[in-house]
């Protein structure tokens, strides 16, 4: 029987990127699946797409309008009768850029995706889950989310910085109530948010330089962080498990797999772009 068989997903942010790629994965082990996206071009076409992968439904969403996730989690649940798994996924990376470089607006912008809307996922989901003393709260930690420096990205860093101390302190004020919390750290992928960043600033611009090789060693499809996050759903027992898919011996690896597929020529440089802007300057 497939791992996820009649559980019920609600995934933010799932019509591109991560989002999508754990949507795919669900339907592929068996759960019904209900994506979002903040356009109903791209529910529609994500639709179109997996349509034939399982049983699933889109809605438009902007994790930020908080009436609009409550909403969400209504429309769900007289559909479906119940959800039993809600991950926050939706969120962003506006740009590498050093701190000092950034626009503020800028911090204020990932702020309400990466951090409001997982407050707002996060209080929708459990008023469901604490009312049935079961289901599954996941939050998608990020790089920063450990608390080691995030550069080029630290704004982005810091709010998954943010996100993990919220989820911690979720799972200690929910202990015993049934629900299960999950905190996944998919580690480096080569989706869109990666591969074709905006980089503000020279000091950004000079570190960029050899980031393709480092996506290359470390970077891996989405679809691989996400067919282990759904094992991890799957089979979690405790009621809080952190999980980091970037292991202390990742970098060896992806070195030795790029010297073996130049070695051999099967090797792939990804797909790279990058847009320069100059670094943020506030005028009195």
């Amino acid at each position: 029987m497939p791992a996820l068989h009649n559980k019920v997903v609600v995934i933010t942010g799932s019509t591109r990127g991560f989002g999508l790629a754990i949507a795919r994965e669900c339907l592929a082990a068996g759960a019904t699946v209900a994506i979002t996206g903040r356009s109903q071009d791209a529910v529609d076409r994500t639709l179109n797409e997996m349509q034939a992968a399982g049983k699933i439904d889109g809605f438009i969403l902007d994790v930020r309008d908080e009436a609009q996730v409550h909403h969400l989690a209504k429309k769900v649940i007289e559909q479906f009768g119940h959800f039993d798994i809600w991950i926050n996924n939706a969120g962003y990376s506006s740009a590498a850029g050093m701190i000092l470089d950034m626009n503020p607006s800028e911090a204020l912008e990932m702020f309400m995706s990466n951090d409001l809307g997982a407050i707002h996922g996060t209080q929708a989901a459990m008023k469901h889950f604490l009312a049935r003393k079961a289901g599954m709260l996941v939050n998608i930690y990020g790089n920063g989310s450990f608390l080691s420096p995030a550069t080029p990205t630290a704004l982005y860093g810091t709010t998954k910085a943010w996100l993990t101390s919220f989820t911690r302190s979720l799972a200690k004020e929910n202990t015993g109530s049934g629900v299960k919390i999950l905190g996944f750290s998919p580690g480096m992928m080569t989706t869109d948010m990666l591969t074709s960043p905006r980089v503000v600033g020279e000091k950004a611009q000079a570190q960029m330089k050899n980031f393709v090789f480092v996506l290359r060693f470390l970077g891996q499809p989405a679809n691989v962080p996400a067919r282990k996050l759904v094992q991890m759903m799957a089979r979690q027992r405790r009621e809080f498990v952190e999980y980091k898919l970037f292991k202390p011996w990742t970098p060896f690896w992806g070195l030795a797999r790029v010297a073996w597929e130049n070695l051999t020529k099967t090797g792939k440089t990804p797909e790279f772009t990058l847009s320069y802007e100059p670094a943020y300057q506030f005028l009195d």
